[in-house]
């Protein structure tokens, strides 16, 4: 197979210092990884090995960013795999170990799971979510099993992540285990969390949604995801709650189309 000549003429030595000038996450500085990930090729991956070995914590985090994505050659990845893994043995710090972490995610290499799962109840949140998302890459984890343990995670940050995930799945993707844990996510300290667990329970047809929502949209400001639960519930009990929120913010389009959709559903099943 051929390549694409690379556009970009900077060596590698001048894209590796670039990325790691200014700060981690500017666009200048994830532009020439990205343009590293391209490049690929023996001299992209001894730096990005190199950097591994450094003292210094920016370099060890930079060389995981690099070396997890390459494109070239095939069989980098495996390659990869196995310069990294090593180093979750040795690597004590917690700015490190996300880039190390979520790297490895990329790679797709079977040993991965088990080799960050001791990670999952790291002190650190960073750590923690860098697990989450690396786990979600690998096709032998289901994604469910995944999400479940971090939706009781006690940072806020991390739960929000895995709920960002689960929102993806379809309703059909219903088990009494995850029903339970969107309960107790209906008192969850963050009211976007609170929001988002009431919409997937009602997804389910889960009645324990109902009061919960009967207060809801009662309140002065109503969350849209409440509005979409009732719709989903399919309860005709919470369709005066719903006309009586008709003329209002009229200026919200999306709240104003899942307003008229929820009381649609609800006129139809009533």
């Amino acid at each position: 197979m051929t390549h694409e000549p690379d556009p970009d003429v900077r060596t590698v030595e001048t894209l590796v210092a670039t990325a790691l000038r200014g700060v981690p996450e500017s666009s200048e500085a994830w532009e020439a990884i990205y343009a590293l990930h391209r490049r690929g090729g023996d001299a992209v991956f001894d730096a990005a090995s190199a950097l591994l070995r450094s003292r210094l914590p920016r370099e060890r985090a930079r060389g995981a960013d690099i070396l997890a994505q390459l494109e070239q050659p095939s069989d980098v990845r495996s390659s990869a795999a196995d310069r990294m893994l090593p180093l979750l043995l040795e690597e004590q710090d917690a700015q490190i170990l996300p880039s190390l972490i979520a790297g490895l995610g990329h790679l797709g290499d079977a040993r991965v799971p088990s080799a960050i799962a001791p990670f999952r109840d790291h002190g650190s949140p960073h750590v923690r979510s860098a697990v989450l998302l690396s786990l979600l890459k690998s096709s032998s984890e289901e994604p469910l099993s995944v999400l479940l343990p971090f939706l009781d995670d006690p940072d806020e940050g991390v739960r929000g992540l895995a709920m960002a995930h689960l929102r993806t799945l379809p309703p059909e993707v219903d088990t009494p285990v995850l029903r339970d844990a969107l309960v107790r996510r209906m008192d969850d300290g963050s009211p976007a969390l609170r929001a988002d667990a009431v919409l997937l329970l009602a997804q389910r047809k889960d009645p324990r949604t109902l009061e919960s929502l009967r207060k809801a949209l009662r309140r002065s400001r109503v969350r849209q995801e409440f509005v979409e639960a009732a719709g989903a519930l399919g309860d005709p009990a919470l369709l005066p709650a719903l006309r009586a929120l008709e003329g209002q913010r009229q200026d919200d389009r999306p709240f104003k189309r899942a307003l008229a959709q929820a009381i649609k559903l609800l006129e139809a099943v009533g």
